[in-house]
């Protein structure tokens, strides 16, 4: 790790290592109807990154909202190769949790995910920023 990168310390929730470019929302996120699977876009309405695409970015959002069926929206974004690499949360839920798990067990797909960052959330983040998730330690690096 080279000096110009900053470590945060969190939860790492599903193993894994990715990085990307972020794509930072401070409201709760809803991946079912506000995500679309065969593309990415973010489609809610209600969300401060309507049109954004999160393929193959690093998601970063506070906590997940919305109906249990976005475990399968976001499970069928992976199934199509539209998903972000990793995901970071204040908190995260089951509903996305239970997406990346059945992932790695369905299709073979890891996607890191850490939550409950040692330093403040989600001030620390901007989207565009590099970011890499490391699930197994349970670290955040930003470059």
């Amino acid at each position: 790790m080279d000096e110009t990168q900053r470590v945060v310390k969190g939860r790492g929730v599903t193993p894994g290592r990715a990085t990307g470019l972020a794509v930072v929302s401070g409201l709760p996120f809803m991946f079912a109807h506000g995500v679309e699977p065969s593309t990415g876009k973010v489609t809610d309405i209600r969300s401060d990154i309507l049109d954004t695409n999160v393929k193959g970015k690093v998601l970063i959002f506070p906590t997940g909202k919305g109906s249990t069926t976005g475990s399968a929206w976001l499970l069928e974004a992976i199934r199509q190769g539209n998903s972000p690499v990793a995901i970071v949360n204040a908190e995260t839920e089951p509903i996305v949790a239970t997406a990346l798990i059945m992932a790695r067990l369905l299709y073979g797909v890891t996607i890191p995910l850490v939550d409950r960052l040692e330093e403040g959330f989600p001030g620390l983040f901007s989207t565009g920023g590099l970011v890499t998730v490391d699930g197994d330690n349970g670290l955040v690096s930003l470059d």
